[in-house]
């Protein structure tokens, strides 16, 4: 994977709620979520019941983007947006899904009736690409 500029890894590090996109049969779907990054940046995660729109969504199609900006910035400078693609990626057992669970609920203690379910799925972003928008004239796309 190449460096991801500083910018960029800021920007996922420092945020933690974004809008993932999911879609079956060329029907987009999109849906606020919660979520908690390796510090390496080499996953993305987030939870969800197995019931869900967006987890059917991901069994047809592994296919997804992510969604972040700096709304809550006050206005400071130019908004940024990232969005970020890549496949879900299946956890290897349930201990790592266990230790995925308690990185989600550190950084989020709101989910843990969420997380506490018995039919909780955990999404896996493994990024792909993203593309970085500092202003209407500014953007970067990169490749991984």
């Amino acid at each position: 994977m190449p460096p991801i500029p500083e910018e960029i890894s800021a920007m996922i590090l420092e945020n933690s709620h974004g809008v993932l996109a999911t879609s079956f049969q060329d029907v987009p779907h999109a849906s606020l979520m919660a979520y908690a990054v390796r510090p390496d940046l080499e996953y993305i995660h987030m939870a969800t019941s197995a019931r869900t729109r967006k987890w059917a969504n991901l069994l047809a199609n592994p296919r997804m983007a992510l969604l972040l900006d700096d709304r809550g910035n006050g206005g400071e400078g130019p908004t940024k947006a990232l969005t970020i693609g890549g496949d879900q990626v299946n956890v290897a057992g349930q201990a790592e899904q266990a230790e995925i669970a308690s990185a989600l609920l550190a950084r989020h203690p709101h989910l843990e009736g969420l997380l506490s379910q018995e039919d909780i799925r955990i999404i896996r972003l493994k990024p792909r690409w993203c593309l970085f928008l500092k202003d209407p004239e500014h953007s970067v796309f990169i490749n991984f």
